[in-house]
């Protein structure tokens, strides 16, 4: 793998944490990069086993055997907020009296597949990428919001988990 800078262009320099309430947004993180489905190599910042997800600062790049394919940004909570690593997931919350398992087809259209489904919540699911492109999910989370009966979505970021005393 070159050195060279990944192209992220395809990825929202953005992503608001909830499209209900937008204030708080996620920040690309200029100099780090993740690396999706790979065991972590030496000089990992972070590390989600589960998912096979690490993060890098950007000057280990030429040091990390992955393809592009495999490469995401990362992002912050605000400046100098803890590191956040988008898996393509979506959480989506439609109105009430909406059956999220009955929205398979709009979703599709949307260029979502359902992920998950919640038998307490039946407004309510997880959504994966159609296309496993991550940056297209995140691109397409304001088209998504604006479908009618959608009341609220929410990407999935992986951030480390901080125990409290």
């Amino acid at each position: 793998m070159t050195a060279s800078k990944p192209d992220f262009s395809g990825f929202p320099r953005t992503i608001k944490v909830s499209t209900e309430h937008g204030t708080s947004q996620y920040k690309l993180a200029e100099g780090y990069f993740a690396v999706h489905g790979l065991p972590a190599a030496v000089g990992a910042a972070l590390h989600f086993g589960p998912e096979k997800i690490s993060v890098y600062p950007i000057n280990r790049l030429a040091h990390v055997d992955a393809p592009r394919s495999r490469l995401t940004p990362a992002y912050s909570l605000g400046k100098g907020g803890a590191l956040a690593v988008p898996t393509g997931k979506v959480f989506v919350r439609l109105a009430a009296d909406q059956k999220f398992a009955e929205r398979a087809k709009s979703f599709r259209d949307a260029g979502y597949e359902i992920d998950q489904t919640l038998s307490y919540a039946p407004n309510a699911g997880w959504l994966r990428p159609g296309s496993s492109s991550i940056g297209a999910s995140l691109t397409a989370i304001e088209d998504l919001a604006a479908m009618p009966g959608v009341e609220n979505v929410e990407p999935q970021m992986l951030t480390k988990a901080v125990r409290k005393s």
